[in-house]
Parts: structure tokens; C-alpha cells; sequence
């Protein structure tokens, strides 16, 4: 564990296949809960948890009964959650002012064989837009307010499907397990706007878009590589980093300082990376770009320092025998949870 950190491991018994922060209200105040979701093999359920200001283990507040595993956990805004579902359905949930969840909508059999149910395997949301994919090979479009989705893009080839993450409002990219990267206009008639290639074709798990500079996506591989994408030039990633030792299961940016990264992998490593030295005057650039593909500063993730390799990293708990599925960050506290039936909390990750 990092030097300062202060970690511990609340036992919840079941797996535990994602972890979310609740958003929180203002850049001044961190939020104290956060939502998980599990995959056991029968009972599956949604959670709502307190984090105390103490070093004291999460506090769970509420636990709902979910329709198969819960493959992934989004946000639409502070009140409202999305979750996919193993059985192929999306639900959507809100926060209540009594401090409840309580279900809205679900779509059912969103993605689908045929015959029999197909997983949904990620989503991913834009505000007042849900985008899923599933191992259907289906991206499919819904609106919290129908009933029914308002469009379905099939995949080319019929490849599974299993990261998906918005670029812009109306451009989404996806990643499938033939290491197929997917851009995808979804103004369009031919929505299929580039097809790029992971390193050697390897499967794409995970998709983390940066919160300030959309063209910036992180990518997390199946031989545990992890990708830095420019979007305004996808002829290939702008780094490629060996992180991981098997298949990393999620890559997330820190929300208010993405210089900071985290993931996570099925070899039981939970490691930050932090490229925040390499943040000096003389990195930051212009990037002129087109009418198309309009230009902006360069983020450090683009800096000659991190293509060197120039990051410290960390491993912020001890390695698990277990895979750890899912990393959220709010503030200095991160969040994981794991195979191993815990959640993992750790404070003062960050020092401000």
C-alpha cells in the first residue's frame, strides 16, 4: 500500500462486480455514498453504502434484488443510475429524498440470441442517453423517458461487445473481445464512423473516457495493457503501457484530477498511476486540429514524458488471489470491489 494510505476490507458475502460513487452535489464537497452490485451465481442485488468520515468499514443502508448480475453500474446524474444486467436487460433507479433507491424503468431482453438471452456487458451514459452493448454484438440506444429503445446498431462481424464510452454527445466508441475499436456516429444513416485495431488485436475490456477532454480514452486490454487513445488521430494508441498481468477489468480517471488514473484486474492488482509530474509548462501544447475535430490543450496523458513511460506507479492495496472486478475515485478515497466477497476502501490516496 502507498506510502499515507490508510485501507481497509468489509467481508460482504457475495462477489462484488461493480462499485459506484454516488456523484456529489458541488467540486466542495465529496460525497459519502456509493452504490455496488454483485454476480453471484443465484440472488444478485444492488447496494447502497455510507462511507463514515471514521476509518470504519462502509455502512450499508439498502440492498435491492437485481435480475441477474449486474455487469455494470452508470450514472445519469446524481439521482438516477442505470445498471445492465447478465439476464440482458437495463434498469434504471433513483435516489430518493428519503435516501432510498427505488426502480423506474426496465428494458427488458435488450440484447438477445436467438434463441435465449445474450448479456448486456457494459454501458455507458451522456446525461439523457443510455448506450449499451452486450455480447449480442448489439449497441443499443435508449432514452429514460420511453419505454421501448429508440435505436439498435448491429456489430459488424457479430463479435461480442464488452466496453462502451462516449467521445462526444453524439459519438460513441465501443470495444469488442477481437480488439475491434468501433467509433460511431450516431447522427448517421451509416453510423460506423472508424474501425481501429487494439495492439495485436486483443481484446478490449474496458473503456474510461477522461472527464474534461472527451477525445482522451483510456483502455484497458486483455493481456493487461493499458492504451492511451487520441481520438483526433486513431491511427493508434499514443502510449501503450504493460500494466497489468492478465485482463484489467477497469480503468478509471479521478473525476477532478485525471492526471491521476486507477485500475484494476482479474490478477488481483488495484495500482494508480500518476502522471502529474510530468505536468510542466513546457508539455502543455496546442493542438490546432480541424472544423471536424476541433483542437484544445494537451492533457500531461499526452505529454512526451507518459509515451516515454514516465508514470509512477503504485499498488494501493495488497495483491488479491482474486480478481478485483471494478475501481471508483472520489476525492482521496478509492473504492474496489473484488471476487474475494469485500470492498475494499482506501483513504488519503490523494494528498491535496
Amino acid at each position: 500500500m502507498s506510502g499515507g494510505c490508510v485501507g481497509s476490507k468489509r467481508y460482504v458475502g457475495w462477489k462484488v462486480s461493480r462499485v459506484r460513487w454516488q456523484p456529489s452535489t458541488s467540486h466542495y464537497r465529496a460525497t459519502e455514498t456509493f452504490i455496488s452490485g454483485s454476480w453471484n451465481d443465484s440472488d444478485n442485488a444492488i447496494c447502497l453504502w455510507r462511507v463514515p468520515e471514521s476509518e470504519d468499514d462502509p455502512i450499508l443502508l439498502q440492498q435491492l434484488s437485481h435480475p441477474g448480475a449486474v455487469n455494470d453500474i452508470q450514472y445519469l446524474s446524481r439521482d438516477e443510475f442505470a445498471t445492465g444486467s447478465s439476464q440482458g436487460g437495463v434498469s434504471l433507479y433513483q435516489h430518493t429524498a428519503g435516501g432510498q433507491m427505488v426502480k423506474k424503468m426496465t428494458w427488458d431482453n435488450v440484447h438477445s440470441f436467438m434463441p435465449g438471452i445474450a448479456p448486456c456487458t457494459a454501458l455507458a451514459t451522456n446525461g439523457d442517453q443510455i448506450a449499451s452493448v452486450g455480447e449480442d454484438g448489439r449497441l443499443v440506444l435508449i432514452s429514460p423517458t420511453q419505454e421501448q429503445p429508440i435505436r439498435t446498431l448491429e456489430g459488424v462481424g457479430g463479435c461480442s461487445m464488452y466496453a462502451v464510452v462516449y467521445v462526444r454527445a453524439s459519438e460513441v466508441l465501443t470495444g469488442s473481445m477481437q480488439g475491434h475499436l468501433k467509433l460511431w456516429d450516431l447522427r448517421s444513416s451509416d453510423p460506423v464512423r472508424a474501425t481501429l485495431h487494439s495492439p495485436d488485436q486483443v481484446g478490449v475490456c474496458n473503456l474510461s473516457g477522461h472527464p474534461t477532454q472527451q477525445h482522451l480514452v483510456a483502455a484497458g486490454g486483455e493481456d493487461g495493457a493499458l492504451a492511451i487513445w487520441d481520438m483526433r488521430s486513431t491511427t493508434h494508441p499514443f502510449t501503450i503501457i504493460s500494466a497489468h498481468t492478465g485482463p484489467i477489468t477497469e480503468v478509471r480517471y479521478h473525476p477532478t484530477c485525471p492526471d491521476h488514473l486507477f485500475s484494476c484486474g482479474l490478477d488481483g492488482q488495484l495500482l494508480h498511476w500518476d502522471a502529474s509530474a510530468s505536468a510542466r509548462p513546457t508539455h502543455i501544447t496546442s493542438y490546432k486540429g480541424t472544423r471536424d475535430q476541433p483542437g484544445g490543450s494537451v492533457t500531461v496523458w499526452l505529454s512526451s514524458d507518459v509515451a516515454r513511460g514516465s508514470i509512477e506507479t503504485t499498488s494501493i492495496i495488497p495483491p488479491s488471489p482474486l480478481p478485483i472486478n471494478s475501481v471508483d475515485v472520489e476525492g482521496s478515497t478509492v473504492i474496489a470491489g473484488s471476487d474475494n466477497e469485500a470492498i475494499h476502501t482506501v483513504r488519503q490516496v490523494l494528498l491535496y
